[in-house]
């Protein structure tokens, strides 16, 4: 089990974010990966969680260098950005399908093709979305509560992906200014290992727990519990690599 987890102060903001991934049951690679990382001085934090698609050959090594690329510019690109917009997202989503496109053959990409979502938070706003299936669940306040995939993705027989010919309109991305919320956020990114078993009805019910837990047990507990529960994960029609992460936001902390 690949496992992490991370809690930094940027500003007034408490930022915690950890991650677990579990290979799937008789598999000998796990396609999925993840990041969790900040940059205090640069005032952001970011997860990444990309799941390489069963029917391609090397989408352990896609999914992967998906998460790299996306990573590097987080690090890299975005701090020389004044704030998020959604000239910066364009700008985002180029660089990434750009890059993705130049790291392999056009004869041998599909070999590699994964889904990917994102959180990022920077300076007190939060930017969460991606391509594909799996979960991307969004709360802030007591305003919002919702999976920010959208249906197509989960109703329809073809999985968007890194290697969809229109995977540039296909990216989907939306901004949570630093104003929109006064309190708390949180965002859990899954891929369809997790998402596919869960209760519709329930999904959105770990927000609020994550956060209490949280609240009450501070971020080892959550990351305990969080470990426990994807290593004792039982599934019978499926056997896909479980990946989850999470990023909360706490603001009002006094340093």
């Amino acid at each position: 089990m690949n496992q992490g987890k991370k809690q930094i102060i940027i500003n007034d903001c408490q930022i915690s974010m950890g991650g677990v991934s579990e290979i799937g049951v008789d598999k000998k690679v796990n396609q999925d990966a993840y990041k969790i990382g900040a940059d205090p001085e640069k005032q952001l934090a970011y997860i990444i969680v990309a799941d390489g698609l069963g029917s391609s050959k090397f989408s352990d090594k896609g999914s992967a260098t998906i998460a790299d690329i996306i990573e590097k510019w987080i690090l890299e690109k975005l701090p020389g950005y004044a704030f998020l917009s959604d000239n910066v997202v364009n700008i985002m989503v180029k660089r990434i399908v750009s890059e993705w496109n130049a790291a392999y053959d056009l004869n041998e990409i599909y070999d590699y093709d994964s889904t990917v979502h994102i959180a990022v938070f920077y300076k007190g706003s939060i930017l969460v979305g991606g391509i594909g299936d799996g979960m991307a669940l969004l709360s802030y306040d007591q305003l919002v509560c919702k999976d920010h995939i959208d249906e197509k993705n989960l109703f329809s027989n073809v999985t968007n992906s890194m290697c969809s010919m229109n995977v540039m309109e296909l990216m989907d991305f939306e901004i949570i200014p630093a104003d929109f919320y006064k309190d708390k956020a949180i965002v859990i990114l899954a891929t369809d290992g997790i998402a596919d078993d869960l209760i519709p009805e329930k999904k959105l019910t770990l927000l609020d727990y994550f956060q209490e837990v949280l609240r009450n047990g501070g971020i080892n507990k959550l990351q305990t519990e969080l470990e426990e529960w994807i290593s004792d994960w039982e599934t019978e029609n499926h056997s896909d690599d479980k990946t989850l992460c999470y990023l909360a936001i706490k603001k009002g902390v006094v340093q």
